[in-house]
């Protein structure tokens, strides 16, 4: 799974709204530099739907579960052929963690503790700002549930990567772009109006908003 991440870093809001949106959806782009299989480019095209499913604006100190779940058997958004698309060896997701502050978007994926059900995860230099896993398959389904419990108050968000370049273990050519973004979920996203003075764009469909009071 090749992704490019753009880090969390300090913008004043006046000048760079645009870039702030972004970065709080923690936009992920496929990586050009990334090392590729002597093969063919992904072929299809998927998705995968997030939820929250205990949503709300603002909470106590509490455990947040996030779920993910993709049918192995999907449509491929290009032809809309149906393909069978299990054994997947490198699907799941990077997600950010960041701090909506009056004048910033700090990294806060320290600020958590993590509750893994379901799905394993993956290392990752880049801690302060991102948890990194890849999803487990059951059954029909690929499935990743994890908890998480903030540390302090705060606004934050949690951003959900696309994964991209997945294949599957006999078969790394013919490889897979999911889609993955939140559904049947109050995305809170006018703590980001509130802060960073403009409506989300339409990379916020990845973005959870909460208050931590």
């Amino acid at each position: 799974m090749c992704v490019l991440y753009f880090p969390f870093i300090s913008i004043k809001i006046i000048v760079m709204k645009r870039l702030v949106i972004s970065l709080l959806a923690l936009v992920v782009l496929s990586a050009t530099t990334c090392k590729k299989f002597n093969c063919a480019e992904s072929v299809y095209s998927f998705e995968a739907k997030a939820k929250i499913l205990n949503a709300a604006d603002s909470i106590i100190i509490d455990t947040i579960w996030l779920e993910i779940i993709s049918p192995v058997i999907q449509r491929n958004f290009g032809t809309g052929e149906t393909v069978n698309y299990s054994d997947a060896t490198n699907l799941g997701t990077a997600i950010g963690f960041g701090e909506l502050a009056l004048s910033s978007i700090k990294g806060a994926a320290n600020d958590f503790i993590y509750l893994l059900e379901k799905g394993t995860v993956i290392n990752n230099t880049n801690v302060n700002e991102i948890r990194e896993y890849r999803f487990s398959e059951h059954a029909s389904n690929y499935e990743f549930r994890l908890g998480v419990i903030p540390k302090r108050k705060g606004v934050f968000s949690i951003g959900l990567s696309n994964a991209v370049n997945v294949y599957r273990s006999n078969d790394k050519c013919t490889k897979a772009n999911y889609t993955i973004y939140y559904t049947n979920t109050d995305q809170h996203l006018y703590f980001i109006k509130e802060i960073v003075g403009t409506e989300p764009d339409a990379g916020a469909k990845a973005t959870y908003c909460f208050k931590v009071k």
